[in-house]
């Protein structure tokens, strides 16, 4: 079955099964990295606000035999059902520039990649990425949620680039807080998680491996979400390395967060690089690749470069 009349047979069997008081759509969601996901929204009469379902795996998984058509059906029903809000989110004061300064966050994206996007959204280059700013929203009905700055926005606020850039600096770094994790604490987390399900002694089987740690660090913020923005938070990687003793290679691993570790000779790096591009290719999504580069802070210059 073709890809888009898969989406109309779940579209109008959604449709069906919400009722008569249920508008639903379909849309293309242009990700990052230049990725468009088929998205599905069903939306209340009395709402303005709704949960898209992306679709694309769900054809993956109705073309691999893995589900039915009645199996994705019934779980794009249920998804819609555990995350739907039962009212109108007020959306008035998005229009007015002094109500929604003090949410302005930033988030770094791969320039190349993001070629299209990049032609309708305000940004600020740096490096091979470019940082673009979004409007951070907590609400108690929604949960955490963000809405990205487009052209039109600024024109309608009466403000440019460099005023978002300004607010972004300095309010990321309070709206989303930075958290600094050594891998060997990562690494615990994880076999502790094994432990759970293996029993007590399979933490015994799998703590040799803590001491293979090199010393490295995760870098990113307590949401998890959007954290490779952290390396722009004024001071922070400049302190670090301060503390380390050592200049830093910040290795993307993925646009939520960024990987520390004292910089050594040519022939590692070479390594590290390779490491890196190999990764982005088989281990990420799409969209969530920040860059194949190997950064580097240089505490001479208290610099972030290209390495």
């Amino acid at each position: 079955m073709e890809f888009t009349n898969f989406q109309t047979l779940v579209k109008e069997e959604v449709e069906r099964r919400a009722g008569k008081t249920y508008r639903v759509r379909l849309n293309d969601v242009m990700k990052n990295n230049g990725v468009i996901l088929s998205g599905l929204t069903v939306m209340q009469d009395d709402s303005n606000i709704s949960p898209t379902i992306y679709l694309n795996n769900y054809y993956e998984a109705y073309e691999s035999g893995q589900a039915t058509l009645g199996m994705v059906i019934n779980d794009v029903m249920d998804v819609y059902n555990k995350n739907k809000v039962n009212r109108k989110l007020d959306m008035q004061y998005f229009l007015n520039y002094e109500s929604i300064k003090g949410r302005i966050a930033m988030k770094l994206i791969h320039t190349e990649r993001n070629e299209e996007l990049l032609k309708d959204i305000p940004h600020v280059e740096f490096l091979d990425l470019s940082v673009v700013f979004q409007v951070s929203i907590t609400d108690e009905n929604i949960g955490a949620a963000s809405i990205l700055i487009h052209n039109a926005h600024t024109k309608l606020w009466g403000v440019d680039c460099q005023e978002l850039y300004r607010r972004a600096l300095r309010n990321t770094p309070k709206l989303l807080q930075y958290e600094i994790k050594s891998m060997r604490d990562v690494m615990a987390e994880i076999l502790r998680l094994k432990a759970d399900k293996c029993g007590e002694g399979g933490y015994d089987d799998y703590r040799q491996e803590l001491e293979q740690c090199v010393p490295m660090y995760v870098l990113s913020n307590t949401n998890r979400t959007d954290g490779a923005a952290c390396m722009l938070y004024p001071n922070l990687i400049r302190d670090f390395a301060k503390a380390m003793g050592s200049d830093l290679y910040i290795i993307p691993s993925s646009v939520h967060e960024l990987l520390l570790l004292p910089a050594g000779d040519a022939d590692e790096s070479s390594s590290i690089r390779d490491i890196i591009r190999e990764v982005n290719e088989t281990q990420l999504l799409e969209e969530e690749i920040l860059s194949d580069s190997l950064y580097i802070f240089d505490r001479a210059l208290e610099q972030i470069k290209i390495f």
